[in-house]
């Protein structure tokens, strides 16, 4: 989304897919639109839904004919336009939903690996800086005791305050100051089922801990990683 002429990637990555289930080499986009449907079938976003919704949302067969339109003028004439983007990117939700339906999905296929986290001794305005930066709404932090929690935005936001001479007091002190603001994080082992995961998730991230060593922290999954 943040690269609106760029949608070629996700088409590469549509064809690599076809590719990889027919083993057959690399070709145009249509002559895998058999192939690509039967995986979309899987889930509901292909035909039923959007019968329900044609207001809102394109069936498959002829959302697929547009990005195959899209594909050919892009790359053959340089014809980029927002819209591409857009089915483009509907048409991969349709399959990241139909993948997700073909097995029993575990909580390490949809975590963010290697997650930014914050620690005691940093200043507030540097985890201020990395939550504006990345767009998170929490950052995972161990506690003295070693145990890990979270830092969330509006934790950050209320013990900074608004009055501009304690803001900036505030801003140089280190986590460990607004510890208080800590939430003890709940954890999860990567090969916690999705429908676990979903139980458990309530108002903040689940993180993903090693079952070797749960001190360990191996990814953090959002309610937005599992829509």
């Amino acid at each position: 989304m943040k690269n609106a002429e760029a949608f070629d990637e996700i088409i590469h990555a549509i064809e690599r897919l076809a590719s990889f289930l027919t083993q057959c080499p690399r070709g145009n986009l249509g002559k895998y639109k058999d192939e690509i449907a039967k995986i979309a079938a899987r889930s509901g976003l292909p035909e039923e839904i959007p019968e329900c919704f044609r207001a809102v949302l394109i069936p498959f067969s002829p959302l697929f004919d547009l990005v195959q339109d899209a594909r050919n003028d892009a790359m053959h004439q340089g014809a980029f336009a927002r819209h591409l983007t857009t089915h483009a990117i509907e048409l991969a939700l349709i399959l990241e939903d139909a993948l997700r339906c073909s097995e029993e999905p575990r909580v390490s296929d949809y975590m963010v690996r290697n997650p930014v986290c914050a620690e005691l001794w940093q200043p507030i305005a540097f985890v201020r800086q990395q939550m504006l930066a990345g767009s998170f709404s929490f950052l995972p932090v161990k506690n003295k005791d070693g145990e890990w929690c979270l830092i969330s935005d509006h934790a950050i936001a209320t013990f900074l305050g608004a009055d501009k001479t304690e803001r900036k007091k505030r801003m140089v002190l280190p986590l460990e100051k607004a510890e208080k603001e800590l939430k003890p994080a709940k954890c999860v082992q990567e090969e916690t089922s999705l429908e676990d995961a979903i139980r458990t998730l309530i108002d903040a991230p689940l993180l993903v801990c090693s079952e070797v060593d749960p001190k360990r922290l191996l990814g953090i999954v959002t309610a937005f990683d599992l829509l």
